[in-house]
Parts: C-alpha cells; sequence; structure tokens
C-alpha cells in the first residue's frame, strides 16, 4: 500500500471520494491511516497485526482530532503493541471501566442500591449529585478522582451556595466509602476534606405577637395549606411529617407515622391535642392524604405558600414580618412548652427525639413511654394558642369559673 507524507495543509485539502470511501496512509507513522467517506467525513485509525490478525484501533475525527494529535496517539498504540500490548482491547477495557467505574454510573448505582431503600433523602442526595458531581466528573474512573478534584469541586459550589457545598461533601463521603466496601476504590478522596462552610444553629422562634398574625394568616388562606401550617404549630411535627399523614394514620389521640416518614429512622406516636384533631378531622376526605389539593398526592409548593403567609403576616403586624421558616414552629412549640412548665423528657416525648446514645439510663433503662405527659403537654399548648389568638374565649372560660364557684359559695 502506497504511503504519503502527510502535512496539515494536505489533510484539509483531501477530498471525498464520489462513492465508498477512500484511505491514506502516513508514511512518517507506520499504521496511521486517515479514511474520507463519501460524504466528506475524515477519520484516524490505527492498523497493526495481532496473532496473525489485522485489528484497527479508531482514533478520532479529523478536525477534532489533528494529525499531530493523530500521530501522537498512533505512536502510543505501535509503542504498546511492540510491548505485547493489544490497543483495541485495551480501550474496550477502557470504556467498559468507564461503564461500570465512571463517576456517573458510580453515583446512579449508589442512588438505587444505596440511598433509595436506606434514606429518605435520596431525591435530595440525586439532585445534587445531577447539579454539582455528574457535570464535573462525568464518566471518569472513580479511582481516578483525587482529593484536588473534590477541593476544586466544593470551592466552586461554595461560591454560590455555601450550605449546599457541606451537604455534596457528605454525600460525596457516603459514596465513596459505599464504593469502598465494594472494592471499587482503597481510598475515600473526601477524608481531609474541610468543611466549606460553618453552619450556624438557628434559634429563631416565633414570638406571642408574630403566633397571633400567623394564626390569622391562616385562616385567611384557608385549604389544605392554612390547615396544615395549624397543625404543625400545634404539634410540632416537621413540615412532611404533616404534608404526608394519611386518614389511617389518625388513631384517637394520636397520629401513628411509620419509620419510613421519621427523621431518626422509628415508629413515631404524635401526641394530638384537641385542636390539632379537630384541624385533622376537619379536613375534607378526598383521598388517602389529609391534606391534599387534589385528592391523588399529599399538598407541594410550600414555597409559594410560605410567601402568601408572610404576606398576611405583614398585614397583620403591620410591618414585614421578620425572616421565619416552617421548621422555627417545631422550636417555637418546644420553647412554648418550656415556658409553661412542661418537663424536658416530655419535651423530647412530643418531638419525637431519641435519646442520647450515652444517656445509658435512657436507652437501656427507661422504657417509660410519655404518652399521658405528651397528651397533657400538647393540650396545654393548644390552650395557650387559643387564649393567645382568641382572647374571648380565655374571658369566656374565667367567667363559667367564676359562675361555678359563685355557685358552690350560695349552696
Amino acid at each position: 500500500m502506497a504511503s504519503t507524507r502527510l502535512t496539515a495543509a494536505a489533510v484539509e485539502k483531501l477530498t471525498p471520494p464520489a462513492t465508498g470511501r477512500r484511505e491514506v496512509y502516513d508514511a512518517e507513522v507506520p499504521g496511521l491511516t486517515l479514511r474520507i467517506s463519501a460524504s466528506g467525513v475524515k477519520s484516524w485509525s490505527f492498523t497493526y497485526r495481532m496473532h496473525s490478525k489485522s485489528r484497527r484501533l479508531t482514533l478520532g475525527e479529523y478536525p477534532g482530532v489533528s494529525l499531530k494529535l493523530a500521530r501522537d496517539r498512533a505512536r502510543e498504540a505501535r509503542a504498546s503493541v511492540q510491548r505485547g500490548g493489544d490497543p483495541v482491547e485495551d480501550k474496550k477495557e477502557e470504556e467498559r471501566e468507564r461503564q461500570l467505574n465512571g463517576f456517573e454510573a458510580c453515583a446512579n448505582d449508589f442512588i438505587k442500591k444505596y440511598c433509595k431503600p436506606k434514606l429518605k433523602t435520596w431525591k435530595q442526595i440525586e439532585r445534587a449529585f445531577e447539579r454539582f458531581a455528574i457535570p464535573a466528573f462525568k464518566d471518569r474512573p472513580v479511582r481516578d478522582i483525587r482529593r484536588r478534584d473534590i477541593v476544586e469541586l466544593l470551592d466552586k459550589v461554595s461560591a454560590k451556595t455555601p450550605g449546599q457545598s457541606n451537604h455534596l461533601r457528605a454525600y460525596l463521603s457516603k459514596m465513596f466509602k459505599w464504593l469502598i466496601e465494594r472494592e471499587v476504590i482503597e481510598i475515600n478522596p473526601v477524608t481531609g476534606v474541610a468543611r466549606r462552610w460553618k453552619s450556624q444553629p438557628r434559634s429563631r422562634i416565633l414570638n406571642e405577637v408574630e403566633l397571633v398574625a400567623l394564626w390569622h394568616a391562616t385562616e385567611r388562606m384557608g385549604g389544605a395549606f392554612g390547615a396544615c401550617t395549624r397543625f404543625l404549630m400545634t404539634t410540632g411535627v416537621r413540615r412532611d411529617e404533616a404534608s404526608f399523614l394519611r386518614w389511617d394514620e389518625l388513631d384517637g389521640d394520636f397520629a401513628a407515622l411509620p419509620a419510613s416518614r421519621m427523621k431518626g429512622g422509628r415508629d413515631f406516636k404524635v401526641a394530638l391535642s384537641s385542636t390539632a384533631r379537630g384541624i385533622a378531622e376537619g379536613m375534607p376526605k378526598l383521598g388517602e392524604f389529609i391534606f391534599t389539593t387534589n385528592g391523588r398526592s399529599p399538598i407541594s409548593g410550600w414555597s409559594k405558600a410560605k410567601t402568601k403567609l408572610d404576606e398576611y403576616m405583614a398585614e397583620e403586624l403591620g410591618e414585614p414580618v421578620a425572616d421565619w421558616r416552617l421548621h422555627d414552629l417545631r422550636r417555637t412549640l418546644a420553647s412554648g412548652l418550656a415556658m409553661l412548665g412542661v418537663r424536658a423528657e416530655v419535651i423530647k416525648r412530643v418531638l419525637g427525639h431519641a435519646a442520647n446514645a450515652n444517656d445509658v439510663t435512657a436507652v437501656h433503662y427507661l422504657w417509660h413511654n410519655y404518652d399521658a405527659e405528651a397528651l397533657e403537654a400538647v393540650e396545654s399548648w393548644a390552650t395557650y394558642l387559643a387564649k393567645l389568638t382568641n382572647p374571648r374565649d380565655g374571658e369566656d372560660e374565667m367567667w363559667e369559673n367564676e359562675k361555678l364557684n359563685a355557685a358552690s359559695t350560695c349552696c
């Protein structure tokens, strides 16, 4: 086969054949071939013999792969053949490695096999990977990812969303530990990488004036969102624990939540005051969920609902409301119960907090469930809210008590 000493200019000027394809062999690097199709596509390849059979290794298309780059790749392949290697098989092995152990494949495997079965937050992890990690690492073999790569990614994420960078760091660390267990990698590249942002624990609680404004705001909002917000105020449960509440989970004075919906991964009985029961039982039965707008799924779109609540609260207060979150209602209830004299262990029971692992007595010996105390606590909180939000009810109760005292005195 005749060969030609190719130049960059000559490669550019080569014309396609009328039909079929044309092959031009480079005289400088034996085995380097430029194939030109009738459609005008020019592609590089390297041909060699292995076990008496001809093999062809594709090197890429021109002009993406220049003459110089094609020669470099052909020389590398030629050297591999001389050492007894098989470049085509090596390339296939690299492709298999990317498909099995590339970052994107491993991330999807981690989500499917570990996160979905075990973590309620698996969707958050999946979104974080899809938004940040997969675009950064793509199909790069996980064993090639180094600590500096993690640092660069977290620095980039932290520049715009500091809190998210901490979450991403935790997700990546867990995934790499999972891969170590499966002998895909030997070292966790996240080890030794510090958090990019030091989060500050929130201390926001709503004061009495704000609680009144919020209660009235929920009345103005009405519907499933208004009712669910009042349910949060009276029970102290987390937003999604209330949003996903089902009719069959109501059990008298309690709501039985399964471990799959609880942050601590344990079944939990939510203590319901008469007010909370009234809120739940007063909802129309449109489907399996108590708080729903369509009868098919739990309420969603809390961001818009929160914005509307803030607008109504501002009108009630006569000024913009200070920043608050729905989760702050949980802290507000806990602080309110302490103000009302409720013991700390009862407050923990109301919130569904597990005992500290270092507290041997609480973990191994104290098995009282505090159900009765929890019911008494949430009832006292509901009474407190009622007096705040409707002072007249409190006055009527005082008047009824005075009449009863007077009657007992005269008799």
